[in-house]
């Protein structure tokens, strides 16, 4: 499955591959501005996020000093005087209504952030879109949990125990498997039904049968 969302300046493409997904984002002229490939052990959990961009303070303070000399500039007496009344309701008018817009704008505008455990991808949020975002995270979190368990859920009673039990803790926190096959997993591992042993009244670790 392949999502792209393509923009005035550049064009991002995220693309769900055998081991993994791609993510790549080129200029409008072809050139790689961003290029990696997440493996699918390292994208769980997955979820979605719809932000609001916020300008960093140094911008928005320059912003309201601009807007205010112009303003200020626009209600001195010197510009008045060489202005007609019309230019300058004009201009005035102008310039209240380029503010309310960019800051309609800024308001308004929302960014869709899909969300792993390694990296955190940014699109926008375009209404035409955003099934088809939602239906590809879906995608991508039940494909990766499908790899983890074609890949991982498998236990060997005759291979190494202590590592086989953190990888099932490991799908189980995931939600890669369920409560119940991660016990079924762990019984075939230690040979036992129970983390402890009652003896003389007290609790026992008991040996792991390989």
């Amino acid at each position: 499955m392949i999502l792209e969302q393509r923009s005035f300046f550049s064009t991002t493409q995220l693309a769900l591959r055998p081991h993994g997904v791609h993510v790549s984002k080129r200029s409008a002229t072809g050139d790689v501005l961003l290029e990696f490939e997440m493996p699918y052990e390292e994208v769980l959990p997955v979820r979605v996020e719809r932000r609001r961009p916020t300008l960093p303070h140094r911008w928005r303070t320059w912003l309201f000093v601009l807007g205010w000399l112009v303003v200020n500039a626009l209600g001195s007496s010197y510009v008045r005087d060489r202005l007609s009344h019309t230019v300058w309701l004009a201009a005035t008018g102008g310039v209240l209504l380029l503010g309310l817009l960019l800051y309609g704008w800024s308001a308004w505008r929302r960014y869709f952030v899909l969300v792993t455990a390694r990296a955190h991808v940014v699109l926008s949020d375009r209404w035409r879109q955003r099934r088809e975002l939602h239906r590809f995270a879906n995608k991508l979190e039940q494909t990766t949990k499908d790899y983890l368990r074609y890949h991982y859920a498998d236990v060997n009673p005759l291979g190494l125990i202590e590592p086989q039990l953190r990888r099932l803790r490991w799908l189980r926190e995931l939600g890669v498997i369920t409560e119940a096959e991660a016990r079924i997993g762990t019984v075939r591992l230690t040979g036992r039904h129970t983390d402890t042993l009652q003896g003389m009244g007290h609790e026992l670790e008991a040996p792991y049968v390989n």
